[in-house]
């Protein structure tokens, strides 16, 4: 799923949701980050949730981001996990609603 111009803006600017960053330095696999954050959001462990798999592809997901800096600066990425949206962006924000 991709998020609207309006709706992207719209979590940017919103404080009360959970964000996350991804350390591209650690090359650790986009989908664990995505993971850990929606864990800090349920007040769970990672593996106490449904598997990422069944709402975004994890392959697809690393896939998406990956490249060098500046081709990474203009994606962005929007999907539903459960209850709540996930957005991931090149910069390396996680945010979720």
């Amino acid at each position: 799923m991709s998020a609207s111009i309006d709706e992207r803006a719209r979590m940017q600017a919103d404080s009360t949701l959970h964000r996350s960053e991804i350390d591209w330095d650690r090359r650790e696999p986009v989908s664990f980050t995505v993971q850990a954050a929606l864990s800090d959001v349920e007040g769970c462990a990672p593996t106490d949730l449904d598997p990422l798999a069944d709402y975004v592809d994890p392959d697809a997901l690393e896939a998406f981001f990956t490249g060098t800096p500046d081709e990474l600066a203009v994606r962005s990425l929007t999907f539903e996990y459960d209850d709540h949206t996930v957005h991931v962006d090149g910069a390396g924000q996680i945010i979720v609603d």
